[in-house]
C-alpha cells in the first residue's frame, strides 16, 4: 500500500478549476483510482508547527503557532532579529515623544539570515546603525566623538562644563574634534596663524581703545607637595610647591596649547620666591603670544600639602586683565588659504612678532609702510566701509567677510555638533554656525557644500535615505511632519512634535527627516515591499469585527450620509440605500476589501428590499471580512438623518503578515506559503488573497 498527497488549490488553480467544471466526473475518476478525500482541517491541525519552529522557538498547541526564542522571528522562527536602537527618524507616539527603539535604528536594513544591520552607506554605523559616521573619518587628523563625550571634555577654563547625557542623540550624534591646526566638519581645513591687528589698540584708536594682553593671577596656599596647571585642555607635569618663577615658566611653556614657536609665550611674575606658601603666595601669568580673551588656567591642587592642621592646601585663579587684543586669522590684514593654512597678506603687510614689528608668526601683523588706505583694489572691494585713520579697517557689509571684504559668508543654521549651551541643551538657535557645522563654505560664492547625508542652504537638514529620496515610494518629511502623519490602527493621532520653540528635547523637529512610505512599501528607505496580511487559519474560536449602525430619518428621502474608516471616506450614501449599496461604498475604499452588510445580526440577512434608514429608525450591521482583527470604529457625517455607530462585536482574529503561515519576500511583496497553505478569501476559505490564509485540501490514496 502507498499514500500520496496531492494539494488541490492555491497554486494548483488548474486542478481546482477542473474540479469545479466537472466535479462528478473527476470524483468518479479519483474514486476509481482508489483516492478518497480526507478532511483538510483535521489533517492540518494534527500537524506540528511550521518547520518545527526550526529549533528556534516553542510550538504551542493546539493551534500550531511558533513562539520564537529571543533573537528570532518569522512564522517558523527561521529569521534573525537585528539589534535595536533609538530611531533616527520616526512618527511620534505622543506629543513630543519620538525616537522609539527600532531595528537598525531605522537607518539600515536587517539581514534576516545573519541578524546584522546593513546601515545606510557612509552615513551611519554601529551594530544598530545607532551612530552617525564622522565625515571621512576626520581624515585621521581628528577624533570622532559623541555629543555626550565631547561635552564632558570641555576645558573647564572655557566656562561651565555642561552635561549632555539625557537627550536622545547624546550617544548617537558623532562629530569630528580636530587636531590643533585643523578645523571643519571633516577636519579638511587648515588654520592660518592668527594674531593682533597692528593698527588697532593704540592711544589714537578711538574706536577700539587701548588693548591689553591677558593676565591671570594664581594664589597658592601650601607647605609641600606638587600642583599642575592646565591650559586649553593640556596639563603640565607636576610642579613643586616651592618652584621658582623660571621653573613655572618652563613647565608652562612645555604645553603645546601655548604659542611659543618663536618667542617667549608667557611672562611669570612672582610676588615671593616660591610658588606657594603657608600664608598664600601670588604669581601672575601674562600671555605674550596668545591674544584675545583667553580661557582660565586650571589648577589641580589635590597633591599639595599643608602643615597647619587648621588650614588646607588650595589654589585660586582669577583674571586680572582681560585680553582685549584681536586674535584673528592673518591679523585681519590678509586672507587665509584654508587648504594650506598660509596667509596671503594685503599690500603693505607682512609677518610679525605679535607686536607690530617684523617677525616670524606668519600672521600679517606687521605694517611694512605707513598705511593710508583700507585694503582692496577698491576700498574694501566695494563690499564694506573703511574706518579711516588710524586703523584703516574694513567694516564688511552683510554677506561679506575678510580683511578686504572680498569673501562671501555662507548661511547659518543650528549646529549639528557643538558644545552644549546649558545642561542637556544643544542644537538650538543659541548655537547657530556657518553651514550648521556640517558643510564647507565656498567663499567665492557664499554657498555651503554639505557633508554627505545633509542638505539645505545651511546644511541644517538631514537628508532622507534613498536615491531618489525614499526611493520614490514615499514622502520625505521632517520630524514635525511625521508626527502630523502618525496614526494608530489607521486613525490619525493629531500629534505635534517640536511645537514649543527651542525645546531641547525636540531640537530636531525640522532638522531631521525620515520617510513616510506609500501603501505597499516599508523600511527606513521605503525599499521593501509589503506582503498581504490575513487571519491565521489554524487559530480557532475567533470573531470578525461588527459595527452596529442606526439611522433615523424625518421622512426626508433626500438625506444622505458618509462613513469614514481609517482616514478614508465613502461616497455619499442615500438614506434610501440598501445593504448592498453600503457594502459597495465601503469596499470602494482602499482600506477595505470585503465587508458584509445585513439587518439581522443573528441571521446575517441583507434583505434586498430593505433600506438602511427609516423614519422609525433602522439598525444595520457592518461585518469586516478583510481586514480582520480589532479595527477602529467607523465615523460618519450626515445631512438629514440621525446616525449612531457603536461596536457590536470586537474583532479577535489575527491580521498578520502571510497569515502567520508563510514568509514574506520583501523584494517582491509575495508570500511564500508553508506546505499546505495557499490563497484565501480572508475568512479561511479559498480565495484570491495570496496571504497563505487557506488550508489546502489533501487527497490520499490507499
Amino acid at each position: 500500500r502507498f499514500c500520496a498527497f496531492l494539494p488541490l488549490g492555491g497554486g494548483n488553480a488548474g486542478i481546482m478549476g477542473g474540479l469545479r467544471r466537472s466535479r462528478p466526473r473527476v470524483l468518479a475518476l479519483l474514486q476509481t483510482a482508489g483516492v478518497l478525500m480526507i478532511s483538510s482541517v483535521r489533517d492540518a491541525t494534527a500537524q506540528p508547527c511550521p518547520n518545527l519552529c526550526n529549533a528556534h522557538g516553542q510550538c504551542s498547541d493546539p493551534d500550531g503557532v511558533c513562539d520564537c526564542y529571543e533573537g528570532w522571528t518569522g512564522a517558523d522562527c527561521s529569521l534573525m532579529i537585528c539589534p535595536y536602537g533609538p530611531a533616527w527618524a520616526d512618527k511620534a507616539v505622543s506629543v513630543d515623544t519620538a525616537h522609539q527603539d527600532m531595528e537598525c535604528s531605522n537607518r539600515g536594513l536587517c539581514n534576516r539570515g545573519t541578524g546584522v544591520c546593513s546601515c545606510e552607506d557612509d552615513r551611519f554605523e554601529g551594530a544598530a546603525c545607532e551612530r552617525k559616521s564622522c565625515s571621512s573619518d576626520c581624515l585621521t587628523v581628528g577624533r570622532c566623538l559623541s555629543m555626550e563625550y565631547y561635552a564632558s571634555q570641555k576645558d573647564p577654563g572655557e566656562g561651565t562644563v555642561y552635561t549632555y547625557e539625557d537627550i536622545w542623540d547624546a550617544e548617537m550624534m558623532y562629530g569630528c574634534v580636530c587636531d590643533d591646526g585643523y578645523f571643519g566638519p571633516d577636519c579638511s581645513l587648515r588654520e592660518c596663524p592668527s594674531g593682533d591687528d597692528p593698527l588697532t589698540g593704540t592711544t589714537s584708536d578711538t574706536y577700539n581703545g587701548v588693548q591689553y594682553n591677558e593676565k591671570q593671577v594664581i594664589t597658592c596656599t601650601a607647605s609641600g607637595g606638587t600642583f599642575t596647571l592646565a591650559f586649553r585642555g593640556e596639563t603640565t607635569d607636576n610642579i613643586p610647591y616651592d618652584a621658582t618663577a623660571d621653573e613655572v615658566l618652563d613647565y608652562f611653556e612645555e604645553l603645546s596649547t601655548v604659542t611659543n614657536d618663536f618667542y617667549t609665550a608667557v611672562d611669570v611674575d612672582f610676588d615671593d620666591d616660591a610658588a606657594c606658601s603657608v600664608s598664600g603666595n601670588k604669581f601672575t601669568i601674562e600671555f605674550l603670544q596668545d591674544f584675545g580673551n583667553l580661557p582660565l588656567v586650571v589648577a589641580d591642587s589635590s597633591n599639595l600639602k599643608m602643615s597647619i592642621a587648621t588650614s588646607s592646601a588650595k589654589m585660586t585663579i582669577a583674571t586680572t586683565t582681560d585680553g582685549s587684543k584681536e586674535d584673528h586669522d592673518c591679523s585681519d590684514r590678509g586672507i587665509c588659504d584654508y587648504t594650506t593654512g598660509i596667509c596671503s597678506c594685503s599690500t603693505g603687510y607682512d609677518t610679525s612678532d605679535g607686536y607690530g614689528n617684523e617677525g616670524q608668526r606668519g600672521d600679517c601683523g606687521y605694517a611694512t609702510a605707513s598705511v593710508t588706505a583700507c585694503p582692496g583694489e577698491t576700498s574694501c572691494t566695494g563690499h564694506g566701509t573703511c574706518e579711516g585713520t588710524p586703523t584703516y579697517a574694513c567694516q564688511c557689509s552683510n554677506g561679506y567677510t575678510g580683511a578686504d571684504c572680498s569673501l562671501y559668508t555662507c548661511p547659518y543654521g543650528n549646529s549639528w555638533f557643538s558644545l552644549p549651551t546649558d545642561d542637556e541643551e544643544s542644537h538650538l538657535t543659541t548655537g547657530k554656525a556657518e553651514c550648521a557645522d556640517m558643510g564647507l563654505c565656498d567663499r567665492t560664492t557664499g554657498a555651503c557644500s554639505c557633508m554627505d547625508g545633509f542638505e539645505g542652504a545651511a546644511c541644517d537638514t538631514m537628508s532622507c535615505p534613498g536615491d531618489p529620496a525614499c526611493n520614490d515610494h514615499g514622502d520625505c518629511l521632517s520630524m514635525s511632519a511625521l508626527a502630523e502623519a502618525a496614526t494608530s490602527n489607521g486613525d490619525a493621532l493629531d500629534l505635534t512634535y517640536g511645537a514649543t520653540p527651542n525645546d531641547p528635547d525636540t531640537w530636531d523637529f525640522e532638522m531631521i527627516q525620515g520617510c513616510d512610505c506609500d501603501d505597499g512599501y516599508f523600511g527606513y528607505d521605503c525599499s521593501l515591499m509589503s506582503c498581504p496580511y490575513g487571519d491565521d487559519p489554524m487559530t480557532k474560536y475567533q470573531f470578525n469585527e461588527v459595527h452596529e449602525i442606526t439611522c433615523e430619518t424625518d421622512d426626508d428621502d433626500d438625506g444622505y450620509f458618509t462613513l469614514t474608516f481609517r482616514e478614508e471616506t465613502t461616497a455619499s450614501i442615500s438614506v434610501s440605500a440598501g445593504a448592498d449599496d453600503v457594502e459597495a461604498a465601503l469596499e470602494a475604499l482602499d482600506s477595505i476589501t470585503y465587508v458584509d452588510v445585513y439587518f439581522d445580526a443573528a441571521l446575517k440577512d441583507d434583505d434586498a428590499t430593505g433600506t438602511v434608514c427609516s423614519s422609525s429608525e433602522t439598525t444595520f450591521y457592518v461585518e469586516f471580512k478583510y481586514p480582520t482583527d480589532d479595527v477602529p470604529l467607523m465615523t460618519y457625517a450626515a445631512s438629514g438623518p440621525t446616525i449612531s455607530i457603536k461596536e457590536y462585536q470586537a474583532g479577535t482574529k489575527e491580521y498578520i503578515e502571510c497569515s502567520g503561515r508563510g514568509l514574506c519576500d520583501y523584494t517582491t511583496g509575495l508570500c511564500s506559503c508553508f506546505t499546505g497553505y495557499g490563497a484565501s478569501d480572508g475568512q479561511g476559505s479559498e480565495g484570491l488573497l495570496d496571504n497563505c490564509g487557506y488550508v489546502l485540501p489533501i487527497a490520499g490514496t490507499d
